[in-house]
């Protein structure tokens, strides 16, 4: 029995095999620089890469209906056919591998994929929109709020903002962010001078909290020249399965 990493790694290389082949197709069907009467005479065996694909998903998805392949045999081979025939050859495995991969793709959650898209994000661009040393929250709060607008997210749709409030152990908690289609919730601490065991309190209150609610915790620490190990401050923290910690240095 594979376990999910594995079949997750397994639909990825499937689907970049699939990508693969439709482009190769779609290649053959608008090159202009080969003539017409071998253009399209690899269509058997785009038929046949197909099949295989076609077999794999079958064999490591979990699908209720029977997975479309080509019967090779009812395909006539090159001496035997027309370019026209060759052609809609093609075209119809064309159309069948974009179904299929919509099919793989739609199979796997790429929400931890999304998680790190994010968290790389925010560590590689939120210093350079915060020109001012922050005096409050607040202010790095809006500069991550700035970021996920440029980067195309709608509040609202795809984020919110203090929204997701819930209780737990009798205390009311509202996240800073969350990312409802990731299971995500985003909190940002600002540490200054002799508030380090307090911040790290902090996150260790909410990472309890939050896990019931959140499936993903991304908390970000907007440092003012308090952490000298980055390490060793992220390493306990991280070590709850689903958080992760970006620490920013002004």
């Amino acid at each position: 029995m594979k376990n999910s990493i594995d079949k997750t790694k397994e639909i990825k290389v499937l689907i970049s095999q699939l990508k693969a082949l439709s482009d190769v197709i779609q290649t053959i069907l608008v090159d202009s620089n080969c003539t017409i009467a071998g253009k399209y005479s690899s269509y058997k065996d785009m038929a046949k890469k197909y099949n295989d694909l076609a077999a794999i998903a079958q064999n490591i998805l979990t699908v209720s209906s029977v997975v479309y392949t080509f019967n090779l045999d009812a395909i006539p081979e090159f001496g035997d056919t027309v370019w026209p025939t060759q052609k809609r050859v093609l075209e119809q495995v064309l159309v069948s591998t974009k179904m299929l991969l919509s099919s793989v793709e739609g199979s796997v959650d790429f929400a931890d994929d999304e998680f790190d898209n994010i968290e790389n994000f925010l560590q590689t661009r939120l210093r350079t929109v915060i020109f001012q040393k922050p005096d409050k929250e607040l202010e790095v709060q809006n500069a991550i709020e700035s970021l996920l607008l440029g980067r195309g997210l709608s509040k609202g749709t795809d984020y919110d903002r203090e929204s997701g409030k819930f209780e737990f152990s009798g205390k009311e908690y509202i996240p800073d962010f969350i990312i409802p289609k990731f299971n995500l919730c985003i909190e940002v601490k600002l540490l200054r001078e002799g508030k380090k065991s307090k911040v790290i309190e902090e996150i260790s209150s909410d990472i309890t909290a939050y896990k019931k609610a959140y499936e993903r915790q991304l908390y970000v620490v907007y440092d003012l020249g308090v952490i000298q190990n980055e390490v060793e401050f992220k390493r306990d923290i991280e070590m709850v399965d689903g958080v992760k910690v970006i620490i920013v240095k002004h």
